[in-house]
């Protein structure tokens, strides 16, 4: 019996997540605060406080996961990591933009950091709402199903309406 990809795997929290949290905001306060950080090493370092926060448990095996991805199944285990990507809900720029105006609300900006499993054809869909929304609306906009993994077998979180009457 051939194993299960990690893609299609339930979602469990890691034992570290509220580690890693405190790790991120810890990263992430000192870079909105820090008089003698250069613009480019503030950014670099709020980017690297979402990934840490978004990759908590896992690049792959995360709570969220697309259509196309679950669609995908266990057929082509030996290119999975080719055509798929792990896609921040809100956007990183968008983010950093809040936590960069709003310091004092770094913790309550990096809570809200969800990342979504996608496929690459997905991630360019997305990327063309990057402005004009943030958030679950870019997916509904794009018109993309999302399942919750934190259960098996997942359950629909977000269904696109346009894709189930067509």
């Amino acid at each position: 019996m051939p194993a299960v990809p990690p893609y299609l795997m339930p979602w469990q929290p890691h034992p570290q997540d509220e580690a890693h949290f405190t790790s991120a905001v810890a990263v992430s306060q000192f870079a909105v605060s820090s008089p003698d950080l250069t613009d480019k090493h503030r950014i670099r370092l709020l980017n690297d406080a979402i990934w840490y926060r978004t990759e908590a448990a896992s690049k792959i095996r995360i709570r969220y996961r697309s259509g196309g991805v679950l669609a995908l199944g266990s057929a082509a285990p030996a290119v999975w990591r080719k055509v798929i990507r792990h896609e921040h809900v809100q956007t990183r720029a968008s983010l950093i933009a809040r936590m960069l105006a709003e310091p004092d609300q770094v913790e309550a900006i990096l809570a809200e950091a969800t990342s979504c499993l996608v496929t690459v054809d997905e991630h360019h869909l997305l990327t063309q709402y990057d402005i004009s929304a943030n958030g679950w609306d870019r997916y509904r906009l794009a018109g993309i199903d999302v399942y919750d993994f934190n259960g098996d077998p997942p359950t629909p979180f977000i269904r696109n309406k346009r894709q189930v009457d067509q």
